[in-house]
């Protein structure tokens, strides 16, 4: 068997607030000013936004009762063993967490811990990256299943296949939907990926908790309603906006995808794990092929 709780992951204190954690400005290598980004994102509903410019710190900010913003910083380097690596710090405004050029990925995620950040693996696979050099690095709380930029620029957007590996190797990690946006042409790169998150209060202080804790979800386009284990039934039971697919993804070829059915749409559906499985996550797609992310529900083999 499988050992379930009855807890709704989404029925916990709070309120939902929608924000983007992976962003550029004209402080490094964006085309639009800081006041402009933040002008755009909070005319189009977002209640916070981390300015991560390329080894430049931004601050907290209250700017308005709905709109703050997070302390924020992107860190590049190259690990001599693995290449190429980028980092996003959330919640440091110490500008020396960024690493030595020639730093490794993982002193580069201790540094950014020391001062205090929350970290995520940045578009792993824009970055060349392969999932064997991330299961070994420790203190990541998350990694990008899906960056907009790298996907309507290098079609190297989903990361979803390394979030798996990661997670079937026994990593406990959540995953984040981003923009990751310069500018360049545009907005075109703006407004794709963000989280909903789920907090008592709009402050980095109650954000970054709900991060850390994973009380949230990401999205392209779909909302998650619900997402709950139903221990009578031994069923995971997910509830969504109008979808025409519903994918349960587990480890290893533990997956189960629920069609629409034709004419109709999908908005709930439900999934018995079965032994063995480590992990199940949800993704929910829409009519327009965005999607939806859950973070992993962890299983525990019982008796």
């Amino acid at each position: 068997m499988i050992a379930l709780s009855t807890e709704n992951l989404f029925a916990q204190p709070g309120q939902w607030y929608k924000g983007c954690l992976h962003v550029h400005s004209a402080a490094s290598d964006g085309r639009r000013t800081p006041e402009q980004v933040l002008a755009w994102y909070r005319s189009r509903g977002y209640n916070f936004v981390a300015l991560t410019d390329h080894n430049v710190a931004s601050q907290a900010l209250t700017l308005a009762e709905d709109f703050i913003t997070l302390a924020g910083v992107e860190v590049d380097g190259l690990d001599p063993a693995s290449g190429l690596y980028h980092l996003v710090g959330i919640g440091s405004e110490v500008p020396e967490a960024a690493p030595q050029p020639a730093a490794s990925m993982q002193a580069a995620v201790d540094r950014l811990r020391a001062a205090g950040a929350l970290v995520c693996m940045a578009h792993p696979y824009w970055s060349g990256q392969r999932s064997a050099d991330l299961i070994g690095l420790d203190g990541c709380f998350a990694v990008e299943v899906y960056n907009g930029g790298c996907e309507v620029d290098d079609a190297k957007g989903f990361s979803h296949v390394h979030w798996d590996d990661m997670l079937a190797a026994g990593c406990r990690l959540w995953a984040v939907a981003v923009d990751d946006a310069h500018w360049r042409t545009s907005d075109r790169d703006a407004g794709l990926g963000w989280v909903w998150v789920k907090a008592t209060e709009l402050t980095q202080r109650a954000i970054l908790e709900s991060l850390l804790g994973g009380r949230f979800y990401s999205s392209s386009g779909p909302q998650i309603h619900g997402l709950w284990l139903d221990a009578e039934r031994s069923e995971i039971v997910v509830r969504c906006s109008p979808a025409t697919a519903i994918d349960f993804v587990g480890s290893g070829r533990f997956s189960r995808r629920f069609l629409a059915p034709e004419g109709q749409p999908l908005t709930e559906a439900r999934y018995r794990p079965q032994r063995h499985q480590r992990y199940v996550r949800v993704a929910c797609r829409d009519a327009g092929g965005c999607w939806a992310w859950s973070n992993p529900v962890f299983l525990e083999a019982g008796d």
